[in-house]
């Protein structure tokens, strides 16, 4: 009779162990993406206008599958910059192949300077099906 009142003793301070890590009021990560205004096919939104202070130069965050922002408009001879914030590789390309680059690891770089008006769609290939899409209209 001991011997079993001892395992039912160990089973529920087990239980209880378990219940209490996992019922634990540590914060979780947020696993939200911004607000895409860019859709597969149009745009759902009026590209934003964020340049910097001499009107030449715009800086695109990229995160956990998304571009912020993810749609800008900008005039001809704007160097786009592409930072990757993330914690995980990306890319950019151009449906067009006006510009493509290398996977950016988290830190890294891609610039492109617009010489031509239009409208450049983009994406991240590994994220594409995340939503991870873009564009640039130049004019």
């Amino acid at each position: 009779m001991i011997r079993s009142g001892s395992a039912l003793l160990a089973v529920a301070v087990v239980f209880g162990l378990v219940v209490s890590a996992c019922a634990s009021s540590a914060p979780v990560a947020s696993t939200a993406r911004p607000t895409q205004s860019v859709g597969a096919s149009r745009v759902t939104a009026t590209p934003a206008r964020t340049t910097s202070a001499d009107d030449k130069t715009v800086v695109v965050q990229l995160g956990e599958h998304f571009f912020d922002p993810s749609s800008i408009m900008v005039t001809v001879g704007t160097t786009v910059i592409w930072r990757n914030n993330g914690q995980q590789v990306h890319d950019i390309h151009a449906r067009d192949g006006s510009f493509d680059s290398p996977l950016l690891n988290p830190g890294n770089i891609f610039t492109f300077t617009f010489t031509k008006p239009g409208l450049y769609r983009y994406y991240c290939i590994p994220h594409e099906g995340d939503g991870m899409i873009g564009q640039v209209e130049v004019r």
